[in-house]
Protein backbone atom coordinates (compact mmCIF):
# COMPACT_ATOMS: atom_id res chain seq x y z
CA UNK A 1 0.00 0.00 0.00
CA UNK A 2 1.14 3.78 -0.35
CA UNK A 3 1.25 4.01 3.24
CA UNK A 4 4.15 1.85 3.04
CA UNK A 5 6.60 3.99 1.00
CA UNK A 6 9.03 6.44 2.27
CA UNK A 7 7.32 8.91 -0.19
CA UNK A 8 4.35 8.69 1.24
CA UNK A 9 5.76 8.82 4.40
CA UNK A 10 7.09 12.60 3.29
CA UNK A 11 3.80 13.81 1.88
CA UNK A 12 1.25 12.04 4.34
CA UNK A 13 -0.06 13.02 7.18
CA UNK A 14 2.21 14.30 10.08
CA UNK A 15 3.52 11.50 12.22
CA UNK A 16 3.39 11.30 16.14
CA UNK A 17 2.12 14.78 16.14
CA UNK A 18 -1.09 14.08 19.06
CA UNK A 19 0.12 12.15 22.29
CA UNK A 20 -2.18 10.22 24.59
CA UNK A 21 -3.92 13.73 26.22
CA UNK A 22 -4.04 14.70 22.57
CA UNK A 23 -6.28 11.65 21.64
CA UNK A 24 -8.70 11.95 24.69
CA UNK A 25 -9.35 15.60 24.47
CA UNK A 26 -10.13 14.81 20.62
CA UNK A 27 -12.51 12.23 21.77
CA UNK A 28 -14.72 13.94 24.51
CA UNK A 29 -14.03 17.10 22.28
CA UNK A 30 -15.95 15.70 18.88
CA UNK A 31 -19.23 14.84 21.76
CA UNK A 32 -19.36 18.18 22.89
CA UNK A 33 -20.88 17.07 26.11
CA UNK A 34 -22.67 20.89 27.03
CA UNK A 35 -24.31 20.91 23.46
CA UNK A 36 -25.43 17.85 23.72
CA UNK A 37 -26.78 17.89 27.48
CA UNK A 38 -28.94 20.87 25.89
CA UNK A 39 -30.07 19.29 23.04
CA UNK A 40 -31.28 16.15 24.49
CA UNK A 41 -32.05 16.61 28.41
CA UNK A 42 -35.59 17.89 27.23
CA UNK A 43 -36.18 14.32 25.39
CA UNK A 44 -34.82 12.26 27.80
CA UNK A 45 -36.48 13.52 30.65
CA UNK A 46 -39.85 13.63 28.64
CA UNK A 47 -39.07 9.46 28.37
CA UNK A 48 -37.74 8.19 31.46
CA UNK A 49 -38.71 11.67 34.08
CA UNK A 50 -36.28 11.99 36.95
CA UNK A 51 -34.65 8.65 36.21
CA UNK A 52 -32.63 9.95 32.86
CA UNK A 53 -29.56 9.90 34.17
CA UNK A 54 -29.84 5.78 34.51
CA UNK A 55 -30.29 5.61 30.71
CA UNK A 56 -26.92 7.63 29.94
CA UNK A 57 -24.96 5.04 32.29
CA UNK A 58 -26.52 1.97 30.74
CA UNK A 59 -25.77 3.76 27.14
CA UNK A 60 -22.52 5.26 28.29
CA UNK A 61 -21.22 1.50 29.49
CA UNK A 62 -22.56 -0.21 26.58
CA UNK A 63 -20.26 2.45 24.22
CA UNK A 64 -17.39 1.93 26.65
CA UNK A 65 -17.69 -1.66 26.15
CA UNK A 66 -17.88 -0.63 21.72
CA UNK A 67 -14.24 1.14 22.58
CA UNK A 68 -12.93 -1.74 23.56
CA UNK A 69 -13.76 -3.42 20.19
CA UNK A 70 -11.95 -0.08 18.50
CA UNK A 71 -8.98 -0.33 20.73
CA UNK A 72 -8.51 -4.35 19.53
CA UNK A 73 -8.65 -3.26 16.15
CA UNK A 74 -6.73 -0.38 16.44
CA UNK A 75 -3.57 -1.98 17.99
CA UNK A 76 -3.71 -4.78 14.93
CA UNK A 77 -3.94 -1.42 12.06
CA UNK A 78 -3.90 2.28 12.96
CA UNK A 79 -5.14 3.88 10.09
CA UNK A 80 -7.10 7.37 9.30
CA UNK A 81 -9.08 5.56 7.54
CA UNK A 82 -9.26 3.10 10.39
CA UNK A 83 -13.61 2.00 9.43
CA UNK A 84 -12.93 0.58 5.89
CA UNK A 85 -9.87 -0.59 6.82
CA UNK A 86 -11.27 -2.44 10.17
CA UNK A 87 -14.44 -3.59 8.37
CA UNK A 88 -12.90 -4.96 5.01
CA UNK A 89 -10.23 -6.92 6.57
CA UNK A 90 -12.83 -8.98 9.33
CA UNK A 91 -15.85 -9.34 7.08
CA UNK A 92 -15.67 -8.12 3.43
CA UNK A 93 -14.52 -4.87 1.58
CA UNK A 94 -17.46 -3.77 0.31
CA UNK A 95 -19.00 -4.00 3.85
CA UNK A 96 -15.88 -2.21 5.19
CA UNK A 97 -16.01 0.78 2.43
CA UNK A 98 -20.00 0.86 3.20
CA UNK A 99 -18.65 1.48 6.56
CA UNK A 100 -15.92 4.19 6.11
CA UNK A 101 -18.42 6.37 3.67
CA UNK A 102 -21.59 5.69 6.93
CA UNK A 103 -18.43 7.40 9.16
CA UNK A 104 -18.25 10.17 7.19
CA UNK A 105 -21.59 10.84 6.02
CA UNK A 106 -22.78 10.85 9.96
CA UNK A 107 -20.13 13.15 10.63
CA UNK A 108 -20.73 15.49 7.99
CA UNK A 109 -24.55 15.73 8.68
CA UNK A 110 -23.15 16.23 12.14
CA UNK A 111 -22.15 19.22 11.06
CA UNK A 112 -25.04 20.84 9.32
CA UNK A 113 -26.82 20.41 12.47
CA UNK A 114 -23.74 21.93 14.17
CA UNK A 115 -23.14 24.94 12.31
CA UNK A 116 -26.98 25.78 12.02
CA UNK A 117 -26.66 26.26 15.83
CA UNK A 118 -23.30 27.52 15.86
CA UNK A 119 -24.51 31.28 13.82
CA UNK A 120 -27.71 30.92 16.79
CA UNK A 121 -25.92 30.89 19.76
CA UNK A 122 -23.15 32.70 18.58
CA UNK A 123 -25.83 35.65 17.68
CA UNK A 124 -27.79 34.92 20.77
CA UNK A 125 -24.32 35.50 23.07
CA UNK A 126 -23.45 38.49 21.41
CA UNK A 127 -27.45 40.20 21.53
CA UNK A 128 -29.78 38.16 23.26
CA UNK A 129 -32.70 40.32 23.29
CA UNK A 130 -32.29 41.13 19.95
CA UNK A 131 -33.70 39.28 16.38
CA UNK A 132 -31.58 38.51 12.96
CA UNK A 133 -32.51 37.88 9.65
CA UNK A 134 -31.84 34.47 8.06
CA UNK A 135 -29.03 36.00 5.75
CA UNK A 136 -27.72 37.53 9.07
CA UNK A 137 -27.67 34.01 10.38
CA UNK A 138 -26.30 32.39 7.28
CA UNK A 139 -23.10 34.77 6.90
CA UNK A 140 -22.10 34.41 10.90
CA UNK A 141 -22.58 30.63 10.06
CA UNK A 142 -20.52 30.23 7.14
CA UNK A 143 -17.80 33.23 8.67
CA UNK A 144 -17.78 30.52 11.48
CA UNK A 145 -17.50 27.32 9.08
CA UNK A 146 -14.55 28.83 7.19
CA UNK A 147 -12.78 29.38 10.05
CA UNK A 148 -12.65 26.31 11.28
CA UNK A 149 -11.72 25.00 8.17
CA UNK A 150 -8.80 26.99 8.24
CA UNK A 151 -7.70 25.82 11.16
CA UNK A 152 -8.20 22.53 10.83
CA UNK A 153 -5.77 23.03 7.47
CA UNK A 154 -3.00 24.75 9.43
CA UNK A 155 -2.20 21.02 11.57
CA UNK A 156 -3.66 18.71 13.40
CA UNK A 157 -1.52 19.73 16.36
CA UNK A 158 -2.87 23.29 16.37
CA UNK A 159 -6.46 21.64 15.94
CA UNK A 160 -5.90 19.47 19.28
CA UNK A 161 -4.23 22.38 20.80
CA UNK A 162 -7.56 24.42 20.14
CA UNK A 163 -9.47 22.01 21.03
CA UNK A 164 -7.74 22.07 24.84
CA UNK A 165 -8.52 26.02 24.71
CA UNK A 166 -12.25 24.48 24.04
CA UNK A 167 -12.33 22.40 26.48
CA UNK A 168 -11.35 24.68 29.41
CA UNK A 169 -13.30 27.44 28.92
CA UNK A 170 -16.41 25.03 28.16
CA UNK A 171 -16.11 23.16 31.41
CA UNK A 172 -15.06 26.41 33.69
CA UNK A 173 -18.20 27.96 32.83
CA UNK A 174 -20.24 24.86 32.96
CA UNK A 175 -18.48 23.52 36.41
CA UNK A 176 -19.70 27.26 37.90
CA UNK A 177 -23.09 27.08 36.71
CA UNK A 178 -23.27 23.83 38.63
CA UNK A 179 -22.41 24.80 41.78
CA UNK A 180 -24.95 27.62 41.31
CA UNK A 181 -27.29 25.05 40.13
CA UNK A 182 -27.10 23.07 43.30
CA UNK A 183 -26.95 26.22 45.73
CA UNK A 184 -30.22 26.19 44.18
CA UNK A 185 -31.75 23.26 44.36
CA UNK A 186 -30.42 22.61 47.90
CA UNK A 187 -32.98 25.50 48.68
CA UNK A 188 -35.70 24.38 46.24
CA UNK A 189 -36.20 27.60 44.36
CA UNK A 190 -39.27 27.75 41.91
CA UNK A 191 -39.49 23.57 41.93
CA UNK A 192 -35.87 22.83 41.38
CA UNK A 193 -34.52 19.52 43.57
CA UNK A 194 -31.32 17.85 44.12
CA UNK A 195 -30.25 14.70 42.51
CA UNK A 196 -30.88 11.31 44.46
CA UNK A 197 -29.87 8.10 44.41
CA UNK A 198 -33.75 7.53 43.47
CA UNK A 199 -32.85 9.12 40.08
CA UNK A 200 -30.66 5.94 39.22
CA UNK A 201 -32.78 3.60 39.43
CA UNK A 202 -36.01 2.25 36.71
CA UNK A 203 -39.22 3.00 38.72
CA UNK A 204 -38.44 6.94 39.59
CA UNK A 205 -40.10 8.22 36.36
CA UNK A 206 -42.23 10.88 37.25
CA UNK A 207 -43.52 12.21 34.57
CA UNK A 208 -42.29 10.59 32.21
CA UNK A 209 -43.18 7.34 29.56
CA UNK A 210 -41.33 5.48 32.50
CA UNK A 211 -40.12 1.42 32.71
CA UNK A 212 -38.42 -0.57 30.43
CA UNK A 213 -40.01 1.46 27.64
CA UNK A 214 -38.79 4.72 28.85
CA UNK A 215 -35.29 3.52 28.95
CA UNK A 216 -35.30 2.29 25.80
CA UNK A 217 -36.53 5.33 23.79
CA UNK A 218 -34.05 7.47 26.01
CA UNK A 219 -30.94 5.21 24.68
CA UNK A 220 -32.12 5.81 21.42
CA UNK A 221 -31.50 9.10 21.72
CA UNK A 222 -28.35 9.10 23.77
CA UNK A 223 -27.53 7.50 20.59
CA UNK A 224 -26.65 11.28 19.71
CA UNK A 225 -25.65 12.40 23.10
CA UNK A 226 -22.61 10.05 22.80
CA UNK A 227 -21.63 10.49 18.85
CA UNK A 228 -18.32 11.21 18.11
CA UNK A 229 -16.33 9.85 20.91
CA UNK A 230 -14.50 7.31 18.08
CA UNK A 231 -12.57 10.28 15.88
CA UNK A 232 -9.49 9.46 17.69
CA UNK A 233 -9.51 6.57 15.36
CA UNK A 234 -8.68 7.67 12.37
CA UNK A 235 -5.91 10.15 14.18
CA UNK A 236 -4.09 7.01 14.52
CA UNK A 237 -1.09 7.39 11.75
CA UNK A 238 -0.55 10.76 13.23
CA UNK A 239 -0.72 9.31 17.35
CA UNK A 240 2.61 8.76 19.57
CA UNK A 241 2.28 4.94 20.41
CA UNK A 242 -0.33 4.79 17.13
CA UNK A 243 -1.43 1.42 18.10
CA UNK A 244 -1.98 1.86 22.06
CA UNK A 245 -3.05 5.27 22.86
CA UNK A 246 -6.10 6.04 20.45
CA UNK A 247 -7.33 3.08 21.82
CA UNK A 248 -6.96 4.14 25.22
CA UNK A 249 -8.36 7.53 24.65
CA UNK A 250 -11.51 6.12 23.41
CA UNK A 251 -11.54 4.09 26.73
CA UNK A 252 -10.73 6.89 28.54
CA UNK A 253 -13.24 9.64 26.90
CA UNK A 254 -16.26 7.06 26.80
CA UNK A 255 -15.86 6.31 30.41
CA UNK A 256 -15.13 10.08 31.25
CA UNK A 257 -18.20 10.89 29.48
CA UNK A 258 -21.01 8.02 31.01
CA UNK A 259 -19.89 9.89 34.30
CA UNK A 260 -19.65 13.47 32.94
CA UNK A 261 -23.19 13.05 31.50
CA UNK A 262 -24.84 11.29 34.29
CA UNK A 263 -23.63 13.85 36.56
CA UNK A 264 -24.91 16.91 34.63
CA UNK A 265 -28.24 15.48 33.82
CA UNK A 266 -28.91 15.02 37.00
CA UNK A 267 -27.75 18.30 38.04
CA UNK A 268 -29.89 20.41 35.44
CA UNK A 269 -32.50 18.32 35.04
CA UNK A 270 -33.72 19.49 38.97
CA UNK A 271 -32.45 23.38 37.92
CA UNK A 272 -36.56 23.95 38.01
CA UNK A 273 -39.94 21.72 38.44
CA UNK A 274 -39.89 19.51 35.45
CA UNK A 275 -42.75 20.77 33.46
CA UNK A 276 -40.37 24.28 32.72
CA UNK A 277 -37.85 21.97 32.22
CA UNK A 278 -39.41 20.41 29.26
CA UNK A 279 -40.99 23.68 28.21
CA UNK A 280 -37.75 25.19 26.82
CA UNK A 281 -36.34 22.10 24.83
CA UNK A 282 -33.20 22.26 23.05
CA UNK A 283 -32.89 25.70 25.38
CA UNK A 284 -32.63 24.17 28.71
CA UNK A 285 -28.92 25.35 29.75
CA UNK A 286 -29.39 28.89 27.59
CA UNK A 287 -32.67 29.05 30.35
CA UNK A 288 -30.66 27.24 33.17
CA UNK A 289 -27.79 30.05 32.49
CA UNK A 290 -30.40 33.49 32.62
CA UNK A 291 -32.20 31.67 35.29
CA UNK A 292 -29.02 31.32 37.88
CA UNK A 293 -27.39 34.59 37.18
CA UNK A 294 -29.63 37.31 35.09
CA UNK A 295 -27.91 39.60 33.28
CA UNK A 296 -24.74 39.81 31.30
CA UNK A 297 -23.03 37.32 32.90
CA UNK A 298 -26.20 34.13 32.46
CA UNK A 299 -24.42 34.33 29.00
CA UNK A 300 -21.85 32.23 30.59
CA UNK A 301 -23.36 28.74 29.91
CA UNK A 302 -24.99 29.52 26.20
CA UNK A 303 -21.77 30.70 25.89
CA UNK A 304 -20.12 27.13 26.84
CA UNK A 305 -22.45 25.26 24.36
CA UNK A 306 -21.24 27.71 21.91
CA UNK A 307 -17.81 26.39 22.52
CA UNK A 308 -18.68 22.90 22.44
CA UNK A 309 -20.77 23.18 19.05
CA UNK A 310 -17.67 25.00 17.69
CA UNK A 311 -14.78 22.37 18.91
CA UNK A 312 -16.97 19.23 17.60
CA UNK A 313 -17.64 21.05 14.44
CA UNK A 314 -13.80 20.96 13.85
CA UNK A 315 -13.53 18.00 15.13
CA UNK A 316 -16.17 15.96 12.86
CA UNK A 317 -14.67 17.77 9.64
CA UNK A 318 -11.28 16.38 10.67
CA UNK A 319 -12.65 12.96 11.10
CA UNK A 320 -14.52 12.86 7.66
CA UNK A 321 -11.27 14.14 5.87
CA UNK A 322 -9.18 11.65 7.51
CA UNK A 323 -11.62 8.86 5.73
CA UNK A 324 -11.68 10.28 2.69
CA UNK A 325 -7.93 10.90 2.82
CA UNK A 326 -7.34 7.47 3.29
CA UNK A 327 -10.06 6.19 0.49
CA UNK A 328 -8.94 8.29 -1.93
CA UNK A 329 -4.98 7.75 -1.18
CA UNK A 330 -6.16 3.62 -1.99
CA UNK A 331 -8.04 4.80 -4.97
CA UNK A 332 -11.24 3.86 -3.87
CA UNK A 333 -12.46 7.68 -3.79
CA UNK A 334 -11.79 11.03 -5.75
CA UNK A 335 -8.55 11.63 -5.67
CA UNK A 336 -8.49 15.17 -4.94
CA UNK A 337 -9.48 14.20 -1.09
CA UNK A 338 -5.97 13.08 -1.32
CA UNK A 339 -4.33 16.28 -1.51
CA UNK A 340 -2.00 17.06 0.99
CA UNK A 341 -1.15 20.42 2.47
CA UNK A 342 2.86 19.72 1.84
CA UNK A 343 3.53 22.36 5.27
CA UNK A 344 0.35 21.73 7.38
CA UNK A 345 0.55 17.93 6.28
CA UNK A 346 -3.99 17.75 6.47
CA UNK A 347 -5.93 16.65 3.65
CA UNK A 348 -6.64 20.52 2.68
CA UNK A 349 -8.68 19.82 -0.41
CA UNK A 350 -11.29 17.24 1.71
CA UNK A 351 -11.20 19.77 5.02
CA UNK A 352 -12.31 22.40 1.99
CA UNK A 353 -14.78 20.31 0.54
CA UNK A 354 -16.21 19.03 3.80
CA UNK A 355 -16.61 23.05 5.54
CA UNK A 356 -18.17 23.80 2.25
CA UNK A 357 -20.77 21.42 2.48
CA UNK A 358 -22.82 22.26 5.80
CA UNK A 359 -22.77 26.41 4.85
CA UNK A 360 -24.55 25.51 1.18
CA UNK A 361 -27.26 22.73 2.78
CA UNK A 362 -27.67 25.95 4.96
CA UNK A 363 -28.73 28.16 2.41
CA UNK A 364 -31.64 25.75 1.28
CA UNK A 365 -32.79 25.09 5.59
CA UNK A 366 -33.06 28.87 5.75
CA UNK A 367 -34.54 29.77 2.71
CA UNK A 368 -37.30 27.08 2.46
CA UNK A 369 -39.74 25.85 5.23
CA UNK A 370 -40.07 22.52 3.64
CA UNK A 371 -36.86 22.10 2.93
CA UNK A 372 -35.85 23.28 6.52
CA UNK A 373 -38.19 19.98 7.76
CA UNK A 374 -36.81 17.57 5.44
CA UNK A 375 -33.14 19.04 6.21
CA UNK A 376 -34.03 18.67 10.27
CA UNK A 377 -35.20 15.35 9.95
CA UNK A 378 -31.98 14.27 8.13
CA UNK A 379 -29.37 15.95 11.15
CA UNK A 380 -31.89 13.71 13.65
CA UNK A 381 -31.31 10.73 12.10
CA UNK A 382 -27.49 11.47 12.71
CA UNK A 383 -27.59 9.62 15.82
CA UNK A 384 -29.17 6.34 15.03
CA UNK A 385 -26.52 6.49 11.93
CA UNK A 386 -23.66 6.82 14.52
CA UNK A 387 -25.55 3.77 16.64
CA UNK A 388 -25.32 1.32 13.33
CA UNK A 389 -21.50 1.94 12.65
CA UNK A 390 -21.09 1.37 16.25
CA UNK A 391 -23.14 -1.64 15.87
CA UNK A 392 -21.26 -3.09 12.62
CA UNK A 393 -17.28 -2.06 14.03
CA UNK A 394 -17.79 -3.76 17.46
CA UNK A 395 -19.28 -6.85 16.01
CA UNK A 396 -16.49 -7.03 13.05
CA UNK A 397 -13.88 -6.59 15.78
CA UNK A 398 -15.18 -9.89 17.23
CA UNK A 399 -15.17 -11.68 14.22
CA UNK A 400 -11.40 -10.19 13.36
CA UNK A 401 -10.45 -11.90 16.72
CA UNK A 402 -12.55 -15.12 16.85
CA UNK A 403 -9.39 -17.67 16.55
CA UNK A 404 -8.13 -15.92 20.00
CA UNK A 405 -11.48 -16.39 21.74
CA UNK A 406 -10.14 -19.75 23.62
CA UNK A 407 -6.89 -18.38 24.24
CA UNK A 408 -7.36 -17.35 28.15
CA UNK A 409 -10.33 -15.79 29.94
CA UNK A 410 -9.00 -12.31 29.32
CA UNK A 411 -8.66 -12.75 25.69
CA UNK A 412 -12.70 -14.48 25.67
CA UNK A 413 -13.49 -11.47 27.78
CA UNK A 414 -11.77 -8.33 25.99
CA UNK A 415 -12.34 -9.77 22.83
CA UNK A 416 -15.32 -11.37 22.48
CA UNK A 417 -17.81 -10.94 25.40
CA UNK A 418 -17.25 -6.87 25.98
CA UNK A 419 -17.20 -5.86 22.46
CA UNK A 420 -20.02 -8.16 21.50
CA UNK A 421 -22.11 -6.95 24.47
CA UNK A 422 -21.48 -3.19 23.42
CA UNK A 423 -22.27 -4.45 19.78
CA UNK A 424 -25.66 -6.45 19.93
CA UNK A 425 -26.73 -3.59 22.13
CA UNK A 426 -25.95 -0.75 19.67
CA UNK A 427 -27.76 -2.93 16.79
CA UNK A 428 -30.71 -3.43 19.40
CA UNK A 429 -31.05 0.34 19.73
CA UNK A 430 -30.86 1.25 16.53
CA UNK A 431 -33.84 -1.56 15.15
CA UNK A 432 -36.14 -0.56 17.92
CA UNK A 433 -35.23 3.35 16.90
CA UNK A 434 -36.65 2.71 13.91
CA UNK A 435 -39.72 1.46 15.19
CA UNK A 436 -40.21 4.30 17.78
CA UNK A 437 -38.45 7.69 16.52
CA UNK A 438 -40.80 10.14 13.92
CA UNK A 439 -41.13 7.99 10.80
CA UNK A 440 -39.56 10.35 8.28
CA UNK A 441 -36.45 10.40 10.95
CA UNK A 442 -36.22 6.24 10.79
CA UNK A 443 -36.74 6.46 6.62
CA UNK A 444 -33.97 8.64 6.19
CA UNK A 445 -31.88 6.51 8.83
CA UNK A 446 -32.77 3.17 6.90
CA UNK A 447 -31.76 4.96 3.61
CA UNK A 448 -28.53 6.49 4.60
CA UNK A 449 -27.53 2.97 5.81
CA UNK A 450 -28.80 1.25 2.62
CA UNK A 451 -27.13 4.04 0.33
CA UNK A 452 -23.64 3.60 2.32
CA UNK A 453 -23.41 -0.42 1.53
CA UNK A 454 -24.48 0.00 -1.83
CA UNK A 455 -22.32 2.62 -2.53
CA UNK A 456 -19.69 -0.22 -1.08
CA UNK A 457 -20.71 -2.65 -3.65
CA UNK A 458 -19.97 -0.33 -6.22
CA UNK A 459 -16.64 0.81 -5.24
CA UNK A 460 -15.82 -3.04 -4.47
CA UNK A 461 -16.91 -3.33 -8.59
CA UNK A 462 -15.49 -0.14 -10.08
CA UNK A 463 -12.79 0.30 -8.29
CA UNK A 464 -10.34 -3.35 -9.14
CA UNK A 465 -7.37 -2.08 -9.78
CA UNK A 466 -6.70 -0.88 -5.94
CA UNK A 467 -3.82 -1.72 -3.83
CA UNK A 468 -6.02 -2.29 -1.53
CA UNK A 469 -8.13 -5.14 -2.31
CA UNK A 470 -4.70 -6.83 -3.51
CA UNK A 471 -3.19 -6.37 -0.25
CA UNK A 472 -5.99 -7.95 1.76
CA UNK A 473 -5.94 -10.90 -0.62
CA UNK A 474 -2.40 -11.59 0.12
CA UNK A 475 -3.21 -11.70 3.47
CA UNK A 476 -5.85 -13.73 3.02
CA UNK A 477 -3.85 -16.84 0.93
CA UNK A 478 -3.13 -19.89 3.20
CA UNK A 479 0.25 -18.66 4.41
CA UNK A 480 -0.62 -15.75 5.73
CA UNK A 481 -4.03 -16.45 7.35
CA UNK A 482 -1.91 -16.82 10.93
CA UNK A 483 -0.64 -13.28 10.65
CA UNK A 484 -4.29 -11.88 10.14
CA UNK A 485 -5.18 -12.70 13.93
CA UNK A 486 -1.53 -12.60 15.43
CA UNK A 487 -2.64 -10.26 18.32
CA UNK A 488 -3.80 -11.66 21.54
CA UNK A 489 -5.51 -10.09 24.14
CA UNK A 490 -4.68 -6.84 22.49
CA UNK A 491 -6.11 -4.16 25.00
CA UNK A 492 -3.75 -5.77 28.06
CA UNK A 493 -0.70 -5.92 25.70
CA UNK A 494 2.07 -3.67 26.53
CA UNK A 495 4.11 -4.24 23.39
CA UNK A 496 1.36 -4.57 20.00
CA UNK A 497 1.31 -6.88 18.12
CA UNK A 498 0.29 -5.36 14.86
CA UNK A 499 0.68 -5.35 10.74
CA UNK A 500 0.92 -2.44 9.05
Amino acid sequence: MPTDTAAHEEAGLKADAVGLFGDFIASIATVAPSSSVAFTLALLLGFTGYASPLAVIVVGVAMLFVAVGYANLNRWRAHAGAPYVWVSEAVAPAIGIGTGLLNALTSTLANVGNITLAGVYLLFVLAPSSTFSKPVTWIVATVIMAVLAWLAIRGIRPTVWLQVVFVVIEYAAVISFVVLALIREAAHTGGARLPGISDFTISHSVGGVGGFKGLAEAAVVCGFLYLGWEATANLGEESTKRHVNPGRAMMLGTGFLTLWYAFLIAVFQGVASQHVVLEHGSDVLGYAGTLLVPGFWGRALPFAVLIAVLGTTQMQMTEASRVLYAMARDRLWPRVFALINRVHQTPWAGLLILGTIPPVILIFYLANSSAGKAIGYVISATGMLGLFMYFVIAMSSVWFYRAQLRGSVGSLLLVGVLPLIGGLFMGVIFFYGLTTQARPVAWVSLAGVVLVYVLGVVIRRTAKSSPFFDDIAARRRPAAVGSRDAPTAPVLETEPVHED
